[in-house]
């Protein structure tokens, strides 16, 4: 149950009205409730979406690897909210079905080659423990460039902080929302 109370748009300054009208003309969709619940703080809400946009639509990392990843932050914290939404998302990015519903066991599934592993390792230590081990560390550098890498970090640390947003607050998927 949620603990604060889902924001409308209406419900914002003027001034701050625009970041739901944005969500719903680039999603397609109602305003979720992350973003209802962030609404409390509607400028941080403006810098959140502005962070999160970038890190989903202009970086350079493979969207598939992107969403491994996300997707293993959301698994370890055990955040329906972001597990849910990313399975979507990771199947519109192109992620196979068969890779989202081995993930637990990602480490024998001959399904997952070994970037998935070694992106899927490094987000688990990274949520997981913060430090990451040299053997994970350098597995990433046998594929991806410095930039691609750091990329990598800032993916994983910034849906550490959204998991760590959601689970305290509770916030709740929204009716009709499931994994597809």
């Amino acid at each position: 149950m949620a603990r604060v109370k889902y924001l409308d748009r209406d419900d914002l300054p003027e001034e701050y009205r625009k970041a739901f009208d944005d969500l719903v003309e680039q999603r397609g969709t109602p305003v979720g409730n992350i973003f209802r619940t962030m609404a409390h703080t509607p400028g941080l809400l403006r810098r959140f979406l502005a962070l999160g946009g970038d890190l989903r639509n202009k970086t350079k990392i493979d969207p598939q690897l992107r969403e491994l990843a996300i997707l293993t932050v959301g698994r370890q914290a055990k955040a329906d909210y972001e597990f849910t939404h990313h399975w979507n998302l990771a199947l519109r990015a192109g992620v196979p079905r068969e890779k989202l519903e081995q993930l637990d066991r990602y480490e024998n599934a001959p399904v997952f080659t070994p970037q998935d592993r070694a992106v899927i390792e490094y987000a688990e230590e990274a949520t997981r423990d913060m430090r990451v081990s040299d053997k994970t560390f350098d597995a990433l550098r046998s594929f991806l460039d410095d930039e691609r890498i750091v990329e990598l970090v800032l993916e994983v640390a910034f849906y550490n902080m959204v998991v760590r947003f959601l689970e305290p607050l509770g916030v709740e998927l929204e009716p009709g929302v499931k994994k597809q």
